[in-house]
């Protein structure tokens, strides 16, 4: 009997253990708990980007800017020239919105060249914004990429000369030497000097100087 006894007491007690067991493996604040923080990490890396700094953006400018009226802060607008593709996919695609801001303004005076430079801030992917920190060249009255964007307007003999040389007329080849370098500096010190003005269509090109992270 007693014999009976010690193994109905060992079979309860073992069973008491595999349900024990059994409820452990069940609670979602244990394993499962674990399981889901791993898998969220995986799906976060895994639905994501990663844009490296150095990445170059081609951008139209929406937003008029001058060196005269723009000052250091003004925002701008506009929308990605061309897309960019990761594996064939298109992680920024063309037409996209960005954004931005006037980093420098120096208008025109006499004997001295106006300059405006921008920084890319923010950009739309998707209907996700995200902060980007991409910067590009300053743009320079007289300088040959000035001339190139038709970033330049003037007063005087200063605007006339640029004006014939963004035309393109018979005399642009002469012109255009007279605005470069030296002649144009000469120019400069007769006048008030030429405003930097970029237009609504202007395409310049941005490089990003962090890494950012879009949602795929």
């Amino acid at each position: 009997m007693r014999h009976a006894t010690r193994l109905l007491a060992t079979l309860v007690l073992l069973a008491s253990f595999a349900l024990l067991a059994s409820c452990r493996s069940q609670d979602p604040g244990v394993a499962n708990t674990n399981g889901e923080a791993s898998g969220s990490n995986s799906e976060r890396l895994g639905s994501s980007i990663r844009v490296p700094s150095g990445t170059v953006i081609g951008v139209t400018l929406e937003t008029r800017l001058s060196s005269e009226t723009s000052g250091v802060g003004a925002p701008w607008t506009g929308v990605v020239r061309s897309a960019h593709l990761v594996d064939g996919h298109a992680v920024i695609p063309a037409g996209s919105p960005v954004a931005g801001t006037v980093t420098q303004s120096v208008p025109a005076e006499k004997g001295s060249r106006a300059v405006l430079d921008l920084r890319l801030t923010e950009i739309t992917v998707n209907g996700h914004t995200y902060h980007v920190h991409a910067n590009t060249d300053a743009v320079v009255a007289g300088s040959p990429r000035a001339r190139n964007l038709g970033a330049i307007a003037g007063s005087a003999a200063a605007g006339a000369l640029v004006g014939h040389s963004v035309a393109g007329d018979r005399h642009g080849t002469l012109i255009g030497g007279l605005v470069g370098g030296l002649g144009a500096t000469a120019v400069v010190a007769h006048s008030k000097g030429w405003q930097v003005v970029l237009k609504p269509g202007t395409a310049l090109t941005f490089t990003t100087t962090e890494m950012v992270a879009l949602r795929h």
